[in-house]
């Protein structure tokens, strides 16, 4: 089995697909691919404005619902030893030569920590710029080695559609 979570790009993604109800039950349905939620996620998702649509369907909603179904039950609480590790990363980030904001990158940060420290397997993310720069790598093998802890393999969301055959 493998614990998952997605960054919230995915989800963006996955609603734009044209058999989206269709793929929402086959990886609600996995029970050898459990999706994780985080509250970050969810509320990043929230944040989708209302009047944004694709065809005749609000985007916020279809975000949100495909959110809640695939991660029902399943949505790691947020505490302070995973904001310590997300500045953690951020700290080594800078240090390496990373050049984004906390504001701008803390997000992502908060994501890997979650599954870090909940020992997730894997981070689907389709953010090249900031969660899965080559710098942003570098950082979390670089803390996770100090503290002993897995770092989750990383994953695209082409690596998904070749999973569920979408």
């Amino acid at each position: 089995m493998l614990r998952v979570i997605f960054d919230t790009n995915v989800y963006g993604l996955l609603v734009k697909e044209s058999n989206i109800g269709k793929i929402q039950v086959q990886i609600a349905n996995d029970k050898d691919f459990i999706i994780y939620g985080a509250r970050i996620i969810r509320d990043e998702l929230r944040d989708t404005p209302k009047s944004v649509k694709l065809g005749k369907l609000k985007i916020r909603n279809l975000l949100l619902n495909l959110y809640d179904r695939i991660t029902f039950g399943r949505c790691i609480e947020y505490n302070y030893d995973l904001e310590r590790l997300a500045l953690e990363f951020y700290v080594e980030y800078r240090t390496l030569g990373g050049i984004r904001s906390w504001k701008e990158i803390s997000s992502d940060f908060k994501i890997v920590a979650h599954a870090c420290m909940n020992g997730l397997d894997i981070v689907v993310s389709e953010d090249s710029r900031t969660m899965l720069s080559t710098i942003a790598i570098k950082a979390y093998k670089e803390v996770a080695l100090r503290h002993s802890i897995r770092l989750p393999y990383f994953w695209k969301y082409e690596d998904i559609k070749n999973k569920f055959g979408f």
